[in-house]
Formats: structure tokens, sequence, C-alpha cells
């Protein structure tokens, strides 16, 4: 069977090989009526456009870079899907790189990288988004990116992030509800933007209903599973330990379910537990996990949308910032507060 052309798909919907490219490339000035019907004839064909021939006639890779630093498989596979949505919607290929962001060859081989690959622009993800020198190095080279839930969310660059202030709230306030009073909080990395938002959150609550902070009740962890345990440990070891226990991750949290296991703590009667990014793992634990969900695979497609909408001028030109919303997830891990518990 011959390999079907764009030209044959011009020739069947009688109409030029440019406008079959405009539809291909989600490009204005087609009607809705042409557009339908040549994807209808680019659907019954099964015709692959050429993505060489593409980048040539646009004068770019049509390739998009995705640089992330993060060890959560969850984490990662959410980022790919949404990006790789962006990119089929506009016809852009995606180069997904893990990378050390403490490495000093950092820059050096992101030079070869996107000298390889002709990469039109990147999408980069924390702790990346706080590294100062390869924001500057792809500045001076005029390589456009799009920042991911970034710490410093006042600035010029591109970003999309979520309000991880208010989602802590709103789980502060849940337990509040429950009659909790003493809540332990469970850090993850400092001077990242999810843990200093969500400890940012922590401290408000506390504030908004008239509890007077207490250090003792706040833990260090490094987004670990290991971490949340020992920092459960630490705040389950208190002469006055927490009722509730907020970990600023799932991972943590599910830390946080083995240490009151070994302690003897059941969950929920004594103790209450959340988390935050509704991992996977939130719905395989026992009990299950109350967590925020955090709209990863959202914010990664709407980055790459936003990265894209730079690079295709006849697009409506992107916003700077764009802030997605997350949901509290109610499960089996939290519950009202325990009698031996109230004030």
């Amino acid at each position: 069977m011959n390999t079907v052309t764009m030209q044959d798909v011009a020739n069947l919907a009688g109409v030029s090989n440019k406008t079959v490219s405009r539809v291909i490339n989600n490009e204005p000035s087609v009607s809705p009526a042409t557009r339908d019907k040549i994807n209808k004839i680019i659907k019954e064909t099964n015709f692959q456009p050429n993505k060489s021939a593409q980048s040539l006639a646009a004068h770019r890779s049509l390739l998009l870079g995705l640089l992330y630093d993060n060890p959560s498989s969850a984490y990662i596979t959410g980022l790919q899907e949404g990006v790789l949505k962006a990119c089929d919607n506009f016809g852009y290929g995606l180069v997904i790189h893990p990378c050390d962001h403490k490495d000093s060859d950092l820059l050096q081989n992101l030079r070869q990288l996107i000298g390889s690959t002709r990469m039109d622009g990147l999408v980069l993800t924390p702790p990346l988004t706080e590294n100062k020198a390869l924001l500057d190095f792809l500045d001076e080279n005029n390589k456009p990116h799009v920042l991911i839930s970034p710490l410093d969310q006042v600035q010029s660059n591109p970003l999309v992030f979520t309000d991880d202030v208010s989602a802590a709230k709103q789980v502060m306030q849940f337990l509040f509800d429950h009659g909790h009073k003493r809540i332990g909080f469970i850090q993850g990395v400092r001077q990242r933007s999810g843990t200093e938002m969500r400890y940012q959150g922590y401290k408000q609550a506390l504030e908004d209903n008239g509890i007077v902070f207490d250090k003792d009740l706040v833990a260090p962890g490094d987004f670990t599973f290991e971490s949340g345990e020992l920092a459960a440990q630490q705040l389950l070891r208190l002469d006055k330990p927490p009722s509730a226990i907020f970990a600023s991750n799932d991972y943590m949290a599910a830390g946080v379910l083995k240490a009151a296991s070994q302690l003897r703590i059941p969950v929920p009667y004594e103790l209450s537990v959340c988390g935050f990014d509704d991992n996977p793992v939130a719905r395989f634990l026992t009990p299950t996990l109350t967590t925020v969900q955090h709209p990863v695979t959202m914010l990664a497609e709407s980055a790459g949308e936003l990265l894209i909408r730079q690079l295709k001028k006849h697009l409506e030109p992107p916003h700077k910032a764009s802030d997605i919303h997350s949901e509290l997830i109610v499960r089996e891990s939290t519950g009202p507060v325990n009698s031996q518990f109230e004030a």
C-alpha cells in the first residue's frame, strides 16, 4: 500500500497543501467545516505528517524539551503525559531529559543537548526553576522557556503554578472542622515552592483560627518515605503529641502511617493523617490517604501550550502566569478528634 501524502489529503479534500498544513499545525484561517473535513480524511487515510519536512518548512525543529530533577516516578509520568498532550495538539515532538541541578557540568551538557536536538523551547520543573545560572543561560541564548511552579511567582518568565498556600489552608480548615487543634506539620525540601507555600498555608491557617504557632509541632522532611517516618516519630513522641499530622507530600504521609503503626497508634481514631499530591500510592495505603490532588498533568499540559504559543507567532499571545487549582480528596486516614485531645 502506497504511503498517503499531504498532496493526497489535499486532493481528497479539494484544498491546497497549505490548507492541510494549517489544519495539521492548528493554525487559524481555516473554516470549521473545512477543518473537520480535512481531519476526517486524515483519520480515514491514516495520514502521518512528515516531521522532518514540517520542521524544514517552518525553519524549526518542532521539538520541545522537558527538563526535570525529581525522584518521584508518578510526578515524572504526570509531567510527560501533560507536555505530550500539548505537543500532540500542535504537531510537536518532545525530548525528555533528566538533570542534576547541582551538577557543575549542567550548562555544558544542556548546551550539547540543545545543539544536537535543536529544541525550539524548554519546560523547566523544580528545582531547575530556581537555578539562576540556567535561566540566565537560556535568556542569553534566546531559548524560550516556561517554568512550572517556581519559588518566585512574580517574574518576567512565563510560568504555571498551583496555589499551594490556599490548598494547605483547605487541609488545615478541614482538620479544624473535625475538632483538631494540635496539628503537626512535616516540611519538604526547603527553598522549593511546594514546601514553602504549604508551610505558609499551615501557619496562616493557625493564625486565622486563633491558634498560636508551636515550632515543636513542625518537623523537617525531604519528601521521602523515610523522612516522613522519622518526622512522625519525633512528633508522636512529644509529651503532648498532635492529634493530626499534615505532611507536605504523600510519600512522607505514608511514612507517618508506618510510624503510627509501629507506635500502636490507630489511624484515624487517635491520629488523623493528611498528605499532598494525590500520588497513586494514596489510594492503596491502609487506611487510604486524605490528600490534596496536585494537578501535575494539567500543569504540564498548560506549560507546554504556553511555550508553543510563544513559538507560534500566529497564536494568541500567552498569559505570563497561569494558576491551576487543586482539590482536597477526603479518604479514610482522617476523622474527628479523639476525646483525649479535646481542650
